[in-house]
């Protein structure tokens, strides 16, 4: 005998809040990308911690479709610890840039020691710690079901307002504000919960995407669409208005690229949804274009849009961070094939600086992280780069011929391409990845990406069928006999 039952409501798993705890701490926590922050000390035992709990009851399914970020960043972490192998002098010697360390050796009577490929070896193991969180994102992830990761969209938003918020908080607070979670930081800018402004920008910049995503009937297909549209346009406002105050000119051109990406999945699921929906129409694009130019003019008049005034007062050409890059990649084709060795940027530049560039300013990334990549990593970690830039372009071909084949593309993959290509951007020009929030956003995207749920397995559906009422209708009916 047949009993029917009433279906049970979704209830987040355990592992979902345990994931999304863990991205606030990150938030709170990592911010910056110095070695010497003391809130790492918290953020990576937590870590290590959410790694344990993830692996605990794992299966092999989970860890599938994961397998490339997972073998990246394995393989990432084995070419840090074979920097820290103690090579024998006559081998080390040779390496190309050791020339001068040779030198004081001799100098001082030291003798034919055996040293470590880097460097700077504790330089090496903070590299090789930062990865901690990333792992314990992707490990926590793998086995959320698939819509539990699109609701990370929820808590990644709420980061970004509370980021809003307390970049406000600062501006009313002046310079010396508290509310400055850093020590070294921008003074007197709309940081948020980062040190450097222009990492702020670009977090409110990825905002952009998620939004559209929040939008969707995807993330959250039991929200009203009109909340949730109301909720976007609201939140994408007052990002817009922040950007512009923070001072960041890399923050203004990711946010042009966030807004690109928005409008573009917000038209591809107008065009999937029947009836159309708000997105749909050239009155809406206008009235929405209107409306950003509108709070745009407000801002500048105002005397606060700070990213214009760098952007117009100041040649990027002639700055010494830019001007730097030359003698950088002189310094790193000085290094290569083998590299300085992770997390030695900043002594070895400091090594062979050259006089013209000699200043109160002190370079502890190359603000260019493929530059740096070549430089401290050489030959190896640019394989790994190009290895890496082969696979996303080869997931957006897969996105985009998903389009074609099923006259619709997944929103969920579409928000993380787009999220993925505004960090990788910013990345020329600066070292967003290098704090482990925005590491930690990224393997979020990641896990939309490579998107199975946490029994193993693959969706192979689309994000516009998923929301298919008769659809959900149909899997409801079929799971709720017994």
């Amino acid at each position: 005998m047949r009993i029917a039952r009433r279906a049970v409501p979704y209830r987040p798993s355990g592992c979902f809040w345990a994931l999304t705890a863990f991205l606030f701490l990150a938030f709170a926590t990592g911010g910056g990308s110095r070695y010497d922050i003391q809130s790492l000390a918290l953020l990576r035992p937590a870590s290590a911690v959410l790694i344990a709990f993830a692996i605990w009851g794992m299966s092999a399914r989970q860890l599938r479709d994961l397998r490339a970020p997972l073998l990246f960043l394995g393989a990432m972490a084995l070419l840090i610890l074979a920097h820290l192998i103690p090579l024998p002098w006559s081998v080390w010697s040779r390496l190309p840039g050791r020339e001068t360390v040779v030198a004081i050796d001799e100098a001082a009577g030291l003798g034919r020691m055996w040293r470590p490929l880097t460097l700077v070896p504790p330089g090496a193991w903070n590299a090789f710690f930062s990865l901690l969180p990333p792992l314990a994102v992707l490990l926590a992830g793998a086995r959320l079901s698939l819509a539990e990761r699109r609701a990370l969209v929820v808590p990644l938003l709420l980061l970004a307002m509370i980021s809003a918020v307390v970049a406000l908080l600062q501006l009313s607070g002046g310079e010396g504000s508290p509310l400055y979670l850093y020590r070294v930081t921008n003074d007197g800018a709309a940081v948020g919960l980062f040190a450097n402004r222009n990492h702020q920008a670009v977090f409110l910049a990825c905002a952009f995407p998620l939004l559209a995503l929040f939008a969707s009937a995807t993330a959250l297909p039991g929200w009203d669409r009109r909340i949730r549209l109301g909720i976007a346009c609201a939140s994408g406002a007052i990002f817009v208005a922040l950007i512009l105050v923070t001072g960041s000119r890399a923050g203004l051109l990711a946010m042009l690229v966030g807004l690109a990406a928005a409008m573009m999945l917000g038209r591809g699921q107008a065009r999937a949804s029947r009836p159309p929906s708000f997105w749909h129409g050239s009155r809406q694009w206008a009235a929405a274009a209107v409306l950003l130019l509108l709070l745009a003019s407000i801002v500048v008049f105002a005397g606060r849009a700070e990213s214009i005034d760098r952007l117009l007062s100041s040649n990027g050409v002639g700055e010494i961070r830019y001007r730097a890059w030359g003698p950088m990649l002189d310094i790193a084709l000085r290094y290569f094939p083998a590299g300085s060795g992770f997390g030695s940027f900043a002594e070895v530049y400091l090594l062979d600086e050259p006089y013209a560039l000699l200043d109160r300013t002190t370079f502890l990334r190359a603000h260019n992280d493929p530059l740096e990549l070549l430089l401290t990593g050489g030959a190896p970690a640019m394989l790994l780069l190009t290895v890496a830039v082969g696979a996303y372009v080869r997931q957006c071909a897969a996105w985009w011929r998903s389009g074609a084949r099923e006259g619709t593309r997944s929103v969920t993959k579409g928000a993380a391409l787009c999220v993925i290509a505004i960090l990788g951007l910013a990345s020329l020009g600066d070292y967003p990845l290098r704090t482990p929030a925005l590491a930690c956003l990224l393997c979020v995207m990641l896990l939309w990406l490579y998107g199975a749920d946490g029994t193993g397995a693959r969706d192979n559906s689309f994000d516009g069928a998923a929301s298919d009422p008769k659809t959900s209708a149909s899997k409801e009916g079929r799971g709720s006999n017994a």
